[in-house]
């Protein structure tokens, strides 16, 4: 190989190896932002203090190696896992790898909160293939629009408001995101503005009122299927 073919071979290879250093270390923190809690789960096989699951879920919920895996155990209902933590915006980070599961909420709860199903405020849900994020404080988990949409049938003026309500509170972005595969979730909640951000890259956002709830009482993840795992939990400063 000529000296000029060599050279371009290994500025290629040196490139490429940058590139995957900004990658794995891409974040939309600042350097010096101050992290609030943080949870590599290492030295330990529960979740322990800080954290709840759902009742009848707790076996759904195993640390080994210092990773958490996640798994549904329950017919009726994914696995629910929170970390109890009050807050008004979120900063959140965290690993995830699909190991069989189909799919994943991050849910932001205030338990104290009447207005919706269960306290659920918003959420992102992450499939291999997508990312939505919901208000759910106005949207789907609103107790009045829950009603609403187990009705059969709606007068056509009341179902075009529900379905432009629907609409106005949620929205998608595809991924992909392969079996086996770890990937970086981080997701932000600034006054009425909910981003979603996948390898250090904005994937999707949302401008919806609800998301300024100002007085959330935890978060955390929704398992469906077996298994999805997860590591590296982190919470930044939002100020």
């Amino acid at each position: 190989m000529s000296r000029t073919l060599l050279s371009i071979a290994f500025t290629t290879i040196v490139l490429s190896a940058l590139s995957a250093v900004v990658a794995d270390d891409a974040s939309s923190a600042a350097p010096d932002t101050p992290v609030l809690f943080e949870d590599d789960f290492e030295g330990r096989s529960k979740l322990g203090e800080g954290y709840r699951t759902g009742r009848g879920m707790e076996a759904g919920w195993n640390i080994r190696d210092g990773v958490l895996f996640g798994e549904q155990v329950r017919d009726d209902h994914g696995s629910t896992m929170r970390k109890q933590m009050e807050f008004g915006d979120l900063h959140v980070s965290f690993d995830f790898r699909f190991s069989g599961g189909s799919r994943f909420n991050f849910v932001i709860d205030d338990n104290n909160e009447r207005s919706v199903h269960a306290g659920h405020v918003a959420r992102a849900s992450v499939s291999p293939k997508r990312i939505s994020i919901s208000d759910d404080k106005l949207g789907s988990m609103n107790l009045d629009v829950r009603e609403k949409r187990k009705q059969k049938s709606l007068p056509p003026e009341e179902q075009k408001a529900l379905d432009s309500l629907l609409a106005r509170t949620q929205a998608s972005a595809e991924i992909s995101a392969k079996q086996g595969e770890w990937h970086h979730l981080e997701v932000i909640i600034r006054g009425t503005v909910m981003t979603v951000h996948l390898d250090g890259k904005q994937v999707v956002t949302l401008d919806s009122p609800g998301f300024a709830h100002p007085t959330k009482t935890q978060f955390g993840m929704t398992v469906n299927g077996t298994t999805i795992d997860f590591d590296n939990l982190k919470v930044f400063a939002t100020e």
